[in-house]
């Protein structure tokens, strides 16, 4: 199954943000190896083809398994009232060459272990799992007043607890964005060859990123969903994030408007034209770039542009007026472009993904809403 495999070709990846995994049978050695090097570190075996999940002393692992992988365990989760918990992030790529990505930033999915995490019994895994029947949002002690009385979403509930406990949360949420990043940008090549029968037409990628979360406020990356759940049955006031993850989803991709909009008055080139993607006046002017296209500071001029390359650059800029509360999470967000080292951003990018980062900060610097 490739939607399993993916999973475990990312479970076993080299990310700083990954609690270290093994796949078996093919890496026993490397995995034995790790446990006697780190005597400390206790792991869960998961399995691809069901989702059991569960701590497990050295000595009852079965290093000759199939189809299974062993992850290290964290042992120091952050607790909300003494529950674990993981954070779902729902993120849409709407463009792979080059790549865009977008995280929805209007809330994210909480889910708490049913029970307490202390004291602590490996045996019991609703301790530790999070399972279909987890303890939501509005059942959390101290995030109901935040939840219920004072109108808070999951994600500014949690916050204010975070809070709460003299701790910053926006300390988290930046290296959420940064492993969002860094992960789509490593398995790029994965995804274009998924993409590849529809390299020929539009179309997106709705994807779950689960994560959890240290005592230290250290974020690790569990898993990517490739299809994650959006259906309200089990918990009922989940309704309204999937209705808003999937409207504004719809509405950056074009699928949906707020508009309704009459085509003979008022078709898509008057909301995105020509005029809307030119920057970097200056230099075409300078480099007489109208006459001639060889130097590579005219290779953003409107005039140099390909007929492909204005439609990339015409479809940002429609997602950037459609997006909603969708943040851009690649190209880069930037605070401000004095503050943005462009040549560091680009230097590792491909050709491609540097050259839209470059669109983007032109147009921040004429324009600080797009940065």
């Amino acid at each position: 199954n490739n939607k399993h495999r993916s999973k475990v070709d990312l479970s076993t990846a080299a990310f700083p943000f990954m609690p270290k995994a093994f796949r078996l049978p093919e890496q026993q050695a490397e995995f034995l190896k790790f446990a006697i090097d780190n005597p400390d570190s206790i792991f869960v075996e998961k399995n691809n083809k069901h989702r059991s999940i569960k701590i497990l002393p050295l000595n009852s692992i079965n290093l000759n398994a199939t189809d299974c992988f062993l992850q290290e365990y964290v042992q120091n989760p952050f607790l909300v009232d003494g529950h674990k918990f993981d954070v779902g992030v729902y993120v849409v790529l709407t463009s792979i060459e080059p790549l865009t990505v977008y995280m929805y930033g209007g809330d994210i999915l909480f889910r708490y272990c049913p029970e307490k995490y202390y004291p602590f019994d490996a045996e019991n895994i609703n301790k530790y799992v999070i399972g279909n029947d987890y303890l939501p949002t509005w059942e959390v002690p101290s995030l109901i007043k935040y939840f219920e009385r004072f109108g808070g979403s999951m994600r500014s509930s949690f916050d204010a607890y975070v809070r709460d406990q003299f701790l910053d949360p926006s300390v988290i949420w930046v290296q959420v964005e940064e492993i969002i990043r860094q992960t789509i940008l490593s398995k790029k090549n994965n995804i274009l060859k998924a993409m590849q029968p529809f390299k020929n037409g539009k179309y997106f990628e709705l994807l779950r990123f689960d994560l959890i979360v240290d005592d230290k406020l250290q974020v690790y990356l569990m898993e990517v969903n490739m299809s994650p759940n959006l259906s309200s049955a089990h918990f009922k006031p989940n309704a309204l994030l999937y209705q808003q993850v999937l409207y504004n989803v719809l509405n950056l991709v074009g699928v949906g408007s707020p508009l309704r909009i009459d085509k003979r008055f008022f078709d898509y080139e008057k909301i995105t034209s020509d005029k809307s993607i030119a920057v970097n006046l200056n230099d075409c002017a300078k480099y007489a770039c109208h006459k001639s296209c060889n130097k590579s500071e005219c290779d953003l001029c409107l005039s140099c542009l390909k007929a492909s390359e204005v439609s990339i650059l015409k479809t940002a800029h429609y997602e950037h007026l459609h997006k909603m509360e969708m943040k851009r999470i690649f190209p880069k967000a930037m605070v401000s472009p004095d503050y943005f080292n462009l040549q560091v951003e680009i230097q590792n990018l491909s050709t491609r993904d540097g050259w839209l980062t470059r669109w983007f900060y032109k147009k921040c610097k004429d324009e600080r809403s797009w940065c």
